[in-house]
C-alpha cells in the first residue's frame, strides 16, 4: 500500500503499539500504527471494511470509542468539508468531546456531541496555560484546507505526528505497521448494526 492511499486522519493514543494493533484488529478500518515517542500514532489506510454508510474510514474510526486502556488519546480527521477534532480523558467514565471546524466559518459545536474546550485540548496534550493562545490563533482560523488546518493544531498542541495527516511517507517510518481489520470482527459490527436497526423498525423509531 502506498503513502498515497492513506487517509486525512490520525488519531494518538497514549498506549503501547501492540495495544493499538489489538484494538484495531477488532474494528472495521485498516491502519497504520506508528510508534512516537511516547506516543502512538493510528492513521487510517483506506475505506471502511463495514457495509454502507459505516465505509467511511475518518468519519468510523473518529466516531469509534477508545478504551480507558488506550487513554488519554486525540483524535484529528478530515470528513466531509470539515475538519473534525475528538478528545479523548483520561479516566473510565470519560466520554469524548468533539469539535468541528470549516473554512470561512472556523470552529464549530456538533449538536449532539459533548463540546471539546480548549482546556480540554490542552488537558490531553499536556500543555501549560502559557500555551493557550497559540491554540486558540489556530482555532479562531477563517482560512485554509482541513488538513492544513489540522496539521497547525497538532503542531500547536505540541503533539508529534502532524505530517502523516498527509499521508506522506507513512508506510516508510521505522517500525510502522499495516493493520487490518478481523473477518469476524466485520461480520459482528455489520450484525449488530443490522439487528439495531430491525429493532428501531420494531418500536417504530424508523420508518
Amino acid at each position: 500500500m502506498s503513502a498515497s492511499s492513506t487517509l486525512p486522519g490520525l488519531l494518538l493514543l497514549q498506549a503501547a503499539p501492540a495495544k493499538a494493533r489489538s484494538w484495531l484488529r477488532r474494528g472495521t478500518v485498516p491502519a497504520y500504527v506508528v510508534p512516537l515517542g511516547g506516543w502512538t500514532a493510528v492513521v487510517p489506510a483506506g475505506p471502511s471494511a463495514a457495509a454502507p454508510p459505516y465505509d467511511g474510514a475518518t468519519s468510523v474510526l473518529a466516531a469509534r470509542p477508545v478504551p480507558s486502556q488506550l487513554r488519554s488519546a486525540m483524535g484529528f480527521f478530515v470528513v466531509g468539508e470539515r475538519a473534525v477534532l475528538v478528545v479523548h480523558p483520561r479516566g473510565g467514565r470519560s466520554g469524548s468531546r468533539w469539535l468541528a471546524w470549516e473554512s470561512e466559518h472556523g470552529s464549530l459545536v456538533l449538536p449532539g456531541h459533548e463540546p471539546a474546550t480548549v482546556r480540554d485540548l490542552m488537558g490531553v496534550a499536556g500543555l501549560a496555560d502559557s500555551e493557550r493562545e497559540g491554540v486558540l490563533g489556530v482555532l479562531r482560523r477563517r482560512g485554509g484546507s482541513c488538513p492544513s488546518m489540522l496539521a497547525a493544531l497538532v503542531s500547536a498542541l505540541a503533539l508529534p505526528g502532524g505530517d502523516l495527516l498527509a499521508g506522506t511517507g507513512v508506510p516508510t517510518k521505522e517500525e510502522a505497521v499495516l493493520v487490518t481489520p478481523d473477518a469476524r470482527a466485520v461480520q459482528r459490527f455489520d450484525r449488530d448494526i443490522r439487528e439495531d436497526q430491525e429493532l428501531r423498525v420494531e418500536l417504530g423509531e424508523e420508518s
